[in-house]
């Protein structure tokens, strides 16, 4: 019966450092969830803005195109000449497609950045659970073996 009594504080202290651990652990899959969460959410904000930045580019091309067509169609019917009108409007159209082929470019970066952010604290929230469930462990074995105290 004695040797039993002296394991009841083992067998205690070990569901104790169990319950430690597992909390930890859950916690540190709670802040992982929040990161992802916070992820979604800022890819979400840099697609809307995405979309709202391509929607008034187009709406500027189709205003500058509608300008240039008016303005090279009365210039042409004075001067009897149309071929330069579809010219400047093809150059126009060309500029916004670089300027749009630039801000995809930025779009991908920036979402690229929000990733690895992300991974970045993701991984080290999950190696820090992983460095505090080795130190409880090893904590509870060296107040089991009365090491250190």
């Amino acid at each position: 019966m004695g040797g039993f009594s002296s394991w009841v504080p083992v067998v205690a202290n070990a569901v104790q450092t169990g319950t430690e651990i597992a909390a930890s652990q859950k916690q540190a899959k709670k802040a992982a969830s929040q990161v992802d969460a916070q992820r979604q959410s800022e890819q979400q904000a840099l697609t809307a803005q995405k979309a709202s930045d391509d929607a008034e580019r187009a709406r500027k091309l189709r205003v500058q195109q509608a300008s240039l067509r008016a303005a090279q169609g009365a210039s042409g019917l004075q001067a009897g000449a149309a071929g330069s009108a579809s010219a400047v409007l093809a150059g126009v159209q060309r500029s916004l497609l670089d300027v749009q082929d630039a801000a995809n470019g930025a779009f991908a970066r920036q979402s690229s950045s929000i990733d690895q952010r992300a991974q970045y604290k993701r991984q080290n929230l999950l190696d820090t659970s992983r460095y505090n469930t080795l130190s409880q462990i090893t904590s509870w074995f060296a107040r089991r073996d009365n090491w250190g105290g």
